[in-house]
């Protein structure tokens, strides 16, 4: 083992100038002839990692800078190569700033790893430079923690609450260095003087710091110790805090973890995986009930090292700052900075994943932060705040709830309903003001709430700024001024406008170039006189991929789709003027169409083109013992084929179908078959397979009449869509003069008398009202 590590260091290592004069392959000095450090000084010569003052001298006496100092302390990380490289070019803009000139082209390199791995930190290095420290002579207790940083035990020194040490001159040694001089001392990396001192303010000579960094290098080979650096490595992971442990008789271990973001989950871990503990390797005893781990995976999925974190502290506190690396938030008054890297979990309003799925600008205003005993951040929840969005105002409309509901078409031509509360910020042209429906088609900039879905926090209409979408009919681009043709898609006509000097130009939300747009692509025009000032330009068609949420029915009927990412879409679609839509690769309907099946919405210049939808299979399925209505919505009971019983709530909204046909949900009944689609505890649609006669009477608002199919689709005072079968029934209007099913329209009041045939009404009299 520590050959492999000698060969390794020797081969990555690149010496500075100012440390290496003599050629390679010496191993013996004439100043070391005798020397307490002979040994150590020339073992490392031998491996690369030190050289000489001269060919022939090593000056073991000579004082160490700061600067030198920490470059030997790099050379124990076995960073690779290959890793100091992309390590160096990440950093190298920031050391030209915090560096002197004059060490750049030798000292570089080495000091990013000293500030990729924690060694020190950007603040830090400016003090030294700024101070002039980086080129003086270097304390014995300052180079300890920079040591122990390097080894990567600088979070088990913090956890030190006891540090008792036998030095005579201990109460010498500054208290805050105190930790790093007593692991340096516990593992017999440091050691007193004949007077059993440790001389903290003493200067390093670089005779001691050779015998320093050998026996550092010793250790960490024998503790398995290395600098895991999150941004240079690419292995699957898991993590969660261990809930039970079970240990087999062939030394194979079964973990089952707990995680709030990413789930529960149970993982085997072969017999002989490498346990790291403080970063050091350790034995399964490590893993205990209460701690959390990381645990990385192979290429194949299997586990190949487990990292114990201990237990997690949890900070819960304001957002003061936040960008891609690192949230600061204020805890009991004080600022509290903490990493975000590759192991750490996210969720970012409804959004769960890595560092991805923040918003640099959504303004979350609260974080909770899971910290671990390694001062490492593994979880972060971001909660609070808005989310920017804009553009045209589609519709506004009173919500039964309160407040309105604005529908809003994106640049991207997709139309999103919001719902805006009675209290939230309205401002018209810059003026506190009402939002109306006389503000159709002007520009709207949004704030959108990132706890509460496509609810409003504040918005700004701005009714003198001309704003159209349509399509990119061609443009011109010429040698005094570009040209823009773009076909209005209200009204039809086409217009050619001059472009502003000063135009931006975009194609899905980047800086583009005229010239590098398609004709017929979706766009949105500014237009400032008779120029455009912005043109933001989209495909004319967009595909969304998604499983079917709620089908909300009305005037327009709202189709809400949540995409593998998590976000929630919304479209509208008119029922006198439906998409084409398909289920299971068949033409279909509207009716026909459930929550939870998977579906690709198209939309081509702002409207809803076709829907493609594919049912999901139904994964529970038996007889309905009990119906309960409650608040929440329908306790249902079921008895299983296999015996069981299970219980589900089914909130309103869910489809309920037979035969393919709606029904409603509050027709279902006990000794009714039924096979459903649930995701965790969440029905997502019902089929009845066999139900029961009974006679009713339905009332409601026509959705669609269909005289191809002789049925009649209603939304019922609850909100429940139901079809009719109407192929027996009579018509009549109110006063009681007959009408046929042609006749009935969107949104006519109807009665219908008739009575199930199973779980399918079917209506014997239909009364327009």
């Amino acid at each position: 083992m520590k050959g492999k590590r000698w060969i390794a260091l020797a081969m990555a290592l690149v010496m500075t100038l100012s440390l290496l004069t003599v050629s390679a392959g010496a191993v013996s000095f004439t100043d070391m002839v005798g020397h307490w450090a002979k040994e150590d000084v020339e073992a490392l010569a031998t491996a690369g990692v030190v050289n000489g003052t001269s060919a022939t001298t090593f000056s073991p006496d000579r004082k160490m800078t700061a600067c030198e100092a920490l470059l030997f302390c790099s050379r124990t990380t076995g960073v690779s190569k290959s890793d100091k490289a992309r390590i160096y070019a990440a950093w190298a803009a920031r050391l030209k700033k915090l560096l002197p000139q004059d060490m750049l082209s030798w000292a570089a390199e080495e000091m990013a790893v000293c500030l990729e791995t924690g060694i020190l930190s950007e603040s830090e290095l400016a003090a030294l430079t700024s101070t002039g420290n980086i080129s003086r002579a270097i304390t014995r207790e300052n180079l300890a923690m920079y040591l122990v940083r390097a080894m990567q035990l600088a979070p088990l020194a913090q956890s030190l609450t006891s540090y008792s040490m036998s030095f005579a001159d201990t109460a010498s040694i500054s208290a805050a260095l105190k930790p790093y001089v007593y692991l340096l001392n516990m593992y017999g990396i440091v050691r007193g003087d004949q007077a059993n001192r440790f001389l903290p303010n003493g200067d390093l000579t670089r005779a001691e710091m050779a015998t320093m960094l050998r026996r550092a290098i010793d250790f960490m080979e024998e503790r398995g110790i290395y600098a895991e650096l999150p941004a240079y490595t690419s292995y699957d992971w898991m993590g969660g805090t261990i809930t039970a442990v079970t240990t087999g008789s062939s030394g194979v271990v079964l973990l089952t973890l707990s995680n709030e973001l990413s789930g529960a989950r149970t993982i085997s871990l072969p017999a002989g995986v490498e346990i790291y503990e403080n970063n050091m390797l350790t034995t399964s005893s490590a893993l205990k009930v209460g701690q959390y781990v990381r645990v990385n995976l192979s290429a194949s999925g299997t586990p190949e090292s487990v990292r114990v974190g201990g237990a997690l502290t949890v900070y819960t506190g304001a957002v003061t700052s936040l960008n891609a690396d690192e949230v600061t938030i204020s805890v009991s008054g004080a600022p509290r900075a903490m990493t975000i890297d590759r192991f750490t979990e996210v969720q970012a309003g409804k959004s769960v994943g890595g560092a991805e799925v923040i918003d640099l600008d959504g303004g979350y205003t609260e974080a909770v932060c899971s910290v671990d005993s390694q001062g490492r951040l593994v979880q972060l929840r971001l909660s609070g705040g808005t989310t920017p969005a804009e553009g045209l105002i589609a519709s506004v409309e009173a919500n039964v709830g309160g407040g309105q509901l604005l529908r809003v078409t994106g640049f991207n031509g997709v139309t999103t309903q919001y719902t805006l509360p009675a209290d939230a910020a309205v401002t018209i042209n810059g003026t506190v003001g009402a939002m109306s429906g006389r503000y159709v088609d002007s520009y709207v900039s949004m704030q959108v709430s990132n706890e509460t879905e496509y609810e409003l926090v504040s918005v700004a209409v701005d009714t003198v700024t001309k704003y159209i979408q349509g399509s990119l009919r061609t443009y011109s681009v010429g040698t005094r001024y570009d040209t823009v043709t773009v076909t209005d898609l209200e009204t039809g006509k086409s217009t050619t406008y001059d472009m502003a000097a000063s135009a931006v130009v975009r194609y899905e939300g980047k800086t583009a170039a005229l010239s590098g747009l398609s004709r017929n692509l979706f766009v949105t025009a500014c237009i400032s006189g008779d120029g455009i000032t912005l043109l933001d330009a989209y495909p004319a068609s967009t595909e969304t991929e998604g499983t079917i949420r709620s089908i909300s029915f009305g005037t327009p009927t709202v189709l809400t789709v949540e995409t593998d990412a998590g976000a929630q879409v919304s479209f509208d679609l008119d029922l006198t003027a439906l998409p084409e839509i398909y289920r299971d690769d068949k033409v279909s309907s509207i009716d026909k169409i459930k929550v939870g099946d998977d579906i690709t919405v198209t939309v081509r210049y702002n409207q809803v083109e076709t829907l493609d939808c594919y049912s999901q299979s139904a994964n529970v399925s038996g007889t309905i013992t009990r119906i309960t209505m409650e608040s929440s919505g329908v306790t249902m009971d079921l008895k299983l084929k296999d015996g069981a019983s299970v219980s589900y709530t089914v909130a309103d909204g869910v489809s309920v179908t037979q035969d393919d046909t709606a029904i409603s949900l509050y027709a279902l009944k006990p000794d009714y078959e039924v096979s459903l689609v649930v995701s965790g505890d969440t029905v997502l649609s019902i089929r009845v397979d066999k139900g029961s006669s009974t006679s009713s009477m339905l009332s409601g608002t026509v959705l669609v009449p269909s005289v191809k199919e002789e049925s009649l689709m209603i939304q019922q005072a609850d909100g429940t869509p139901i079809t009719v079968d109407v192929s027996r029934a009579s018509f009549l209007t109110a006063n009681g003069a007959a009408t046929y099913l042609e006749a009935l329209t969107v949104n006519d009041e109807v009665q219908i008398y008739g009575s199930y045939s199973g779980a399918n009404f079917v209506a014997t009299l239909v009364i327009v009202l």
